[in-house]
């Protein structure tokens, strides 16, 4: 792989360009940092490729999850009274400092943290 300066790849345009289009690699750099890789057009279609397919086995694999979850919910169902995930975020989020809080006031922060936590499952 060779590396180009920008001002290098305006100077030489044609020769870098041709280098290119015979299979070699060029990393275009400004102030000694990457800019751009310049390839062949057709190690540009694969790697584009590559990016389709990788976009594909990832589409696949969430409907693999998705599937997976209906199945799950038909086997076990769902329980009424349980929180759902939206709610033990709100949850969690709402109490999320207690800890610390029951560390620096002392004990009697903690019991209120439980009887609400009691208070917000018997809700919901």
């Amino acid at each position: 792989m060779r590396t180009v300066t920008a001002m290098d790849m305006r100077q030489r345009r044609g020769e870098i360009l041709d280098a290119a289009s015979a299979g070699e690699r060029i990393l275009i750099e400004r102030d000694h940092k990457p800019l751009a890789f310049l390839v062949s057009y057709e190690e540009g279609q694969a790697l584009s490729e590559r990016d389709e397919e990788k976009i594909k086995r990832q589409l696949d694999a969430l409907d693999d999850l998705v599937e997976f979850a209906k199945a799950w919910r038909q086997e076990r169902g769902t329980d009424p009274d349980e929180m759902s995930a939206a709610e033990w975020i709100r949850w969690d989020r709402d109490h999320r400092d207690d800890d610390k809080r029951e560390r620096s006031v002392g004990k009697a922060v903690g019991g209120e943290r439980e009887a609400r936590r009691r208070q917000v499952e018997d809700e919901g």
